[in-house]
């Protein structure tokens, strides 16, 4: 998402890592990050879906994941978490004053 990218200084700022992660392979995460503006962050992918079922975001009936905004603590405790409908993107100003709330 465009909108992170442009504001990875902001999180940087505050100690913290973005990451963007999707079943999608690599090659098309390549292409994606290309198309949409995202060269700041780093895009994994989960081609084998072991973190979509993991952290409870796996989508069956399309062998995918759902959109969500997880925040870590740097001890892997889960501290925050945002689902979001089709269509719907996080909101990095939210997403960055929860960070901050943790800080």
């Amino acid at each position: 998402m465009s909108a992170f990218d442009k504001r990875i200084s902001d999180f940087q700022a505050v100690n913290t890592q973005v990451l963007g992660i999707s079943t999608d392979s690599p090659f098309s995460h390549e292409n994606w990050g290309k198309a949409v503006g995202i060269s700041s962050y780093p895009l994994l992918s989960d081609v084998h879906r072991t973190a979509a079922k993991d952290y409870g975001v796996y989508w069956p009936d399309w062998n995918a994941n759902s959109r969500a905004t997880f925040i870590v603590d740097t001890r892997g405790t889960i501290r925050f978490i945002e689902r979001y409908g089709k269509g719907e993107l996080p909101e990095p100003d939210k997403i960055l004053a929860e960070v901050k709330k943790l800080a």
